[in-house]
């Protein structure tokens, strides 16, 4: 019987550990995050990432720009491809974003967003428990992409697969202009058990106890660019060609 008391207190423990929640603090300066465009085309989807025009993000809130917290329950991870399904918001993908910044330490490297899912960022609660690690990084786009995390990524999703349709769609309806998207480095967070909560950025990129902090200096928004299809690549390979074979002959 007592055997039995016990294993029934155990499922219970576990149960409960499975549904607690934890606390992070989620404020962000200009010396732990700083965001900057680039018209170079993104490497995340084949380009050079190289010989754009470099710029600077808005800090008005509800300005050019939109922000996202994602996490992974993959530790230590470096998974780039955010839209992949095995990132989801912090909020839980709610399609409610960060916004805007703050003027503090404007550079040339942009500004520092503010708040995250419309709140400050202090004592926020999360879905997993203290003593869990989760992956984390920050994402931002151009409002001329929408607001919602869920069709950023979607549309994000078909460009990785060739297609640059989901992209037009989002532009089309929201204005047009040039799309830009980008990330901050990874990290990780284990969370508090009560608020003000454990930070996710300050200027420190060494692991501590409650995890490895994003840091991320003038973080680059590449220009999202239609992907060449493999039959215009086919063909400006066939035409390289072509030309050293007509430059052979004449030799």
């Amino acid at each position: 019987m007592k055997k039995l008391a016990l294993t029934i207190v155990a499922a219970m423990a576990m149960t409960g550990a499975a549904f607690a929640q934890g606390f992070v603090n989620w404020n962000i300066s200009a010396q732990d995050v700083t965001v900057q465009t680039n018209t170079a085309a993104t490497p995340l989807f084949g380009g050079s990432g190289t010989g754009g025009i470099v710029g600077l993000t808005s800090s008005a809130v509800g300005g050019l720009f939109d922000y996202e917290l994602l996490v992974s329950t993959t530790v230590n991870s470096t998974d780039a491809n955010v839209w992949d399904g095995t990132w989801t918001g912090a909020a839980g993908n709610t399609g409610v974003n960060m916004t805007g910044g703050n003027t503090t330490g404007l550079s040339h490297g942009g500004v520092a967003p503010a708040t995250v899912n419309g709140q400050s960022g202090t004592g926020v609660q999360v879905a997993w428990a203290n003593g869990t690690f989760e992956s984390t990084v920050l994402v931002g786009w151009s409002a001329n992409l929408g607001s919602s995390w869920v069709a950023v990524s979607n549309a994000l999703s078909e460009l990785s697969g060739g297609s640059y349709t989901g992209v037009q769609n989002l532009l089309t309806a929201n204005g047009g202009g040039l799309a830009f998207f980008g990330e901050t480095t990874f990290g990780t967070v284990n969370p508090a058990a009560l608020a003000p909560g454990n930070p996710i950025f300050y200027s420190n990129n060494t692991p501590t106890a409650i995890g490895t902090p994003i840091f991320s200096l003038n973080t680059p928004m590449y220009e999202l660019v239609p992907v060449p299809e493999p039959a215009t690549l086919a063909l400006a390979g066939l035409g390289g060609l072509g030309l050293l074979l007509f430059r052979r002959r004449r030799q």
